[in-house]
């Protein structure tokens, strides 16, 4: 038996010797090339964005008039007169910045998606709800006699109905968003940028 254990060293010295590598091999990965550039975003087509550009800028502008426009809070009037006076300017100012936007969006040529053309005619009417009523309300202050404190309640409130017609109206990307077309021309517009 003393064969055995003498076999056995025998057979491990020559493994040792034989000068196999039993490391395991080394494996290269080599990944496939990347560009340096990412491919170009696409580009909206021109005359969508040339359109988009004319909506907001229509609906954007009338907010910064409208900011531009504000006075800081004067005092109270002391007749009503000049409550009158104000009341009328007020209305006259709301009016004019609606009239504006319904001037501006009737002037865009037609809208070249579907949606573009509901979500401009949705704007219309509220632009032009709020400018005939501001614009009928001052008609009506401007008729009446001076000092008539019964000509203010409906002014003032054909003035806050006025406002509140376009409330809400101030986003006009935000109805486009189902379409990807309105969506990219918006993104690129100057006009929609504020």
């Amino acid at each position: 038996m003393k064969l055995v254990p003498g076999l056995l060293g025998a057979c491990l010295v020559l493994t040792a010797c034989t000068g196999t590598d039993t490391t395991a091999p080394t494996v290269t990965v080599t990944a496939p090339p990347t560009s340096a550039t990412q491919p170009a975003p696409p580009s909206p087509d021109p005359a969508t964005l040339t359109w988009m550009d004319g909506f907001c800028a229509a609906i954007n502008g009338y907010r910064e008039r409208t900011n531009r426009e504000a006075k800081p809070a004067q005092p109270d009037p002391t007749t009503v007169a000049e409550a009158q006076r104000r009341l009328s300017a007020l209305l006259g100012g709301m009016a004019a910045r609606t009239g504006e936007v319904v001037d501006r969006l009737s002037a865009l040529p037609p809208a070249p998606v579907p949606l573009a053309e509901t979500v401009r005619q949705a704007f219309v009417t509220k632009f032009t709800t709020s400018r005939d009523r501001a614009g009928d309300a001052k008609t009506a202050l401007d008729h009446a006699k001076p000092g008539d404190q019964a000509s203010q309640d409906p002014a003032g409130q054909a003035l806050e109905q006025a406002q509140q017609d376009v409330d809400g109206m101030y986003d006009p990307v935000a109805p486009m968003a189902a379409s990807p077309e309105l969506m990219l021309a918006a993104g690129s517009a100057p006009g929609c940028k504020i």
